[in-house]
């Protein structure tokens, strides 16, 4: 199942496709706004010397962990952060994903998670092949969901990577039936923090989600920041996060050009 013949794709996207163990089960991408993005993020990838690495996990069935990694080292990139490090340690052999900075301030270390809709099937749906159905099938499906229980599950799996004198930020990319920043602002802000205050997060100094969307022609970026108790990100950066949270859901966005 190759992406539709319309689309238009880029040599680094074809390059991955003739590889990838995944690409005659999927339409991936299916759309040209994601084909588009694919190929920026993997021309930013080449860049940073991380393409070959990248290569590998793309093609494989961890396509969409690893795609969620370059995917937060492109937006944090493209809002001005330097990208200082792949695969930093804060804890001996417990590599995490990017450590970042804002001009000459903290360096930041990041752990990038990436909850799939896959994980909120029931036993029964797993049970009888949903897995090997796309995300949305045609007809819809009613069920019910909570998708910031999945982010809470992936912040707790982040905590072995910190070390409490780093400032440490968890960074979910999700691919939920239900993206967790389409939620009510107060609603989704308590139950993160309502969580992040036990003292088994006392190294987290915020979460930040990120959700890619596409209305058109572009793939956009939805934000979302809750503050935690380690140590503090650089204020200019907690303050902006902590601002970008006020604006409406439509307008928390960062094209992919």
């Amino acid at each position: 199942m190759p992406p539709p013949n319309k689309i238009n794709l880029g040599p680094r996207t074809r390059a991955i496709l003739s590889d990838a163990v995944w690409s005659e089960k999927s339409f991936f991408p299916a759309h040209q706004s994601w084909a588009d993005e694919f190929e920026r993020i993997l021309a930013f990838l080449e860049a940073q010397g991380q393409f070959e690495r990248f290569y590998r996990r793309l093609c494989a069935r961890e396509r969409d962990g690893a795609l969620a990694e370059a995917r937060a080292g492109f937006y944090f990139h493209r809002n001005g952060f330097k990208i200082l490090k792949w695969e930093p340690e804060a804890v001996p052999r417990v590599p995490g994903d990017i450590e970042i900075a804002w001009r000459n301030t903290e360096a930041i270390f990041l752990e990038v998670k990436n909850p799939g809709w896959e994980g909120e099937l029931s036993e029964e749906e797993i049970n009888t092949g949903r897995t090997e159905l796309p995300k949305h099938i045609k007809g819809g499906e009613g069920r019910s969901i909570d998708s910031v229980e999945r982010v809470l599950y992936v912040m707790y799996k982040a905590l072995p990577k910190f070390n409490a004198t780093r400032i440490n930020l968890i960074v979910v990319v999700d691919d939920l039936f239900v993206s967790p920043v389409e939620l009510p602002a107060d609603i989704l802000a308590a139950r993160i923090a309502n969580e992040i205050i036990n003292p088994k997060y006392a190294s987290v100094s915020g979460v930040f989600l990120l959700n890619p969307i596409s209305y058109g022609p572009e793939v956009e970026y939805r934000t979302f920041f809750v503050a935690g108790k380690g140590k503090p990100l650089p204020g200019l950066v907690e303050g902006t996060f902590l601002e970008e949270n006020k604006r409406s859901k439509f307008s928390q966005r960062l094209r992919c050009y």
